[in-house]
């Protein structure tokens, strides 16, 4: 949805403005790059946006990207489209203007995910989807930085043309990472059945797979100018509508639909083991050496022989006890009675105070906004001590969501409480729905 949204904008743009953008490029490479500064800016701060629907679909496509590709497959098919058609006459005259802007746009995805990735390799991250699209990205950003460069007149004109031409070629590389990129994160999150990415995989590989295709087709024909168009077009819509196909038949889910109390696959589960106190027992220990182990069986048997002792002693006192009062009952039973009777009655044993527990035990769930959609908490509560926590989120970024779930849960698993919690930076809407939802949770437990 964001990638249609997206290009619906880009291609207004690129046709109805077309030549403002020839006569005054710069204002438009200001706009771009305020727009892309806000957007870096909001997302890094964590700045409060009650909306989800401005979360989502206004600084939605600037953060995921899907402005930048958008421009960007205006620029690819500005070159795929067939010469002399009304299209390329308005597209062509600004295709380097609308490369910048594209560029300048892409930044506003490029950064924030670009400092994700660096925090992963610091952390030490592994995964092969994680290698491929951070290698990929690099890769796409060393591509992009000198054609954008060159793009610009100034520079352009300094250059041989062949040359240039030449260089501009890695365009086409450039290109099918953007597709291979997408590729690899959204195909899996199809096949989960993520609401939305099935839609999108098609979408994209329509435009870019397309593009090659009508590519492909525009070259071939340059070379075979007496052959007729027919058959070439046949061939390329045939190998577009299979390239579709088969992206559908990968990505598509073959798993139930989930509801939305059930957690997704990769839902993270933390268990929180409760802290031991002096009074627990060896068996509820936990053993992680022979000497502590050792240490806590002694310690335990020493205070095994202490009670003993002591019941021994209690026992041997009562024994006399009752021996010397017999005798004394024996020998003078009025006195007894009498000092019986003058004896006060003996205070009532008081009951042991049971103790109060702020929650009640069981399993609670709860739900609440965050970056983009819906975040959803589990928790297991025993004697006020959560046991074990587990979060998943609707639409969240799966980057975002995992450094927010790290930073977040261990906080409220150890403190009991959602109060007082400090959000990971640089994924605070997530951090802020992981906390409402275990607020509410909490709420529904407390006794």
């Amino acid at each position: 949805m964001l990638f249609l949204i997206s290009l619906a904008a880009a291609v207004l743009t690129a046709s109805l403005l077309d030549r403002p953008l020839k006569k005054h490029p710069a204002v438009f490479y200001l706009t771009a790059a305020v727009l892309t500064a806000v957007s870096v800016i909001v997302v890094q701060s964590g700045v409060d946006i009650p909306s989800r629907f401005l979360r989502a679909y206004v600084l939605g496509i600037f953060s995921r990207g899907a402005l930048g590709a958008a421009f960007w497959a205006v620029v690819m098919w500005a070159g795929a489209l067939p010469n002399g058609s009304a299209p390329i006459k308005k597209l062509m005259p600004v295709c380097g203007e609308l490369s910048i802007t594209a560029a300048i746009l892409t930044l506003s995805h490029i950064i924030p995910y670009g400092m994700q990735y660096i925090s992963g390799y610091i952390r030490g991250r592994t995964g092969s989807d994680f290698a491929v699209t951070s290698t990929v990205s690099i890769v796409m950003v060393l591509i992009m930085v000198p054609l954008t460069v060159m793009s610009f007149k100034a520079v352009r004109r300094k250059m041989n043309a062949k040359t240039w031409k030449k260089i501009q070629r890695f365009a086409y590389i450039f290109y099918a990472l953007i597709y291979v990129h997408i590729m690899v994160l959204f195909v899996p999150k199809a096949r989960s059945g993520r609401e939305g990415y099935f839609l999108s995989v098609l979408v994209y590989s329509a435009v870019f797979v397309g593009y090659a295709v009508m590519r492909i087709r525009k070259y071939n024909l340059a070379k075979k100018k007496p052959d007729p168009k027919l058959i070439p077009n046949i061939v390329s819509l045939c190998v577009i509508a299979l390239t579709i196909v088969a992206a559908a038949s990968v990505s598509r889910s073959t798993k139930p639909e989930k509801t939305v109390s059930e957690p997704v696959e990769n839902a993270a589960v933390f268990t929180c083991s409760p802290e031991t106190t002096a009074a627990t027992t060896a068996s509820t220990v936990p053993q992680t050496d022979e000497s502590e182990t050792t240490a806590v069986t002694e310690t335990t048997d020493t205070a095994s022989d202490t009670v003993t002792d002591t019941c021994a002693s209690s026992d041997e006192s009562t024994a006399e006890v009752t021996a010397e009062s017999a005798t004394e009952t024996t020998a003078a039973p009025s006195e007894a009675t009498a000092e019986e009777s003058n004896d006060e009655e003996p205070a009532p044993e008081q009951p042991e105070s049971e103790v109060t527990y702020r929650y009640r035990n069981g399993e609670y769930e709860a739900e609440a906004d965050g970056y983009t959609g819906k975040v959803h908490v589990k928790l297991t509560i025993e004697n006020d001590v959560i046991t074990s926590i587990s979060a998943w989120a609707d639409e969240d970024d799966t980057e975002y969501f995992g450094d927010a779930m790290n930073t977040v849960i261990p906080q409220i698993a150890s403190g009991g409480s959602a109060d007082g919690i400090d959000a990971c930076s640089g994924a605070t809407y997530s951090s802020k729905g992981i906390i409402e939802a275990a607020r509410k949770a909490l709420e529904q437990a407390v006794n």
